[in-house]
């Protein structure tokens, strides 16, 4: 299975979320919703601050960058 890296971000990354193996694109979109969604919870402070979960794959190609007021 592939290796997708998962980054909190705002103008740089903040945290890093670890590297998850999922099945392909469309699951690691999947699961930045779901940790957009958590982080929001958690961190309430952070909504507004152009937040946003950025994933790339394994090699550093993009996979898709959720922000965090944009998930429910």
């Amino acid at each position: 299975m592939p290796k997708f890296h998962f980054k909190l971000c705002d103008t740089r990354i903040v945290a890093d979320h670890g590297t998850h193996e999922l099945a392909g694109a469309t699951a690691a979109r999947i699961e930045a919703i779901r940790l957009a969604r958590s982080i929001r919870e958690a961190r309430p402070e952070l909504a507004g601050r152009n937040c946003s979960v950025s994933v790339t794959t394994y090699t550093g190609e993009p996979v898709c960058r959720i922000s965090i007021d944009d998930v429910m």
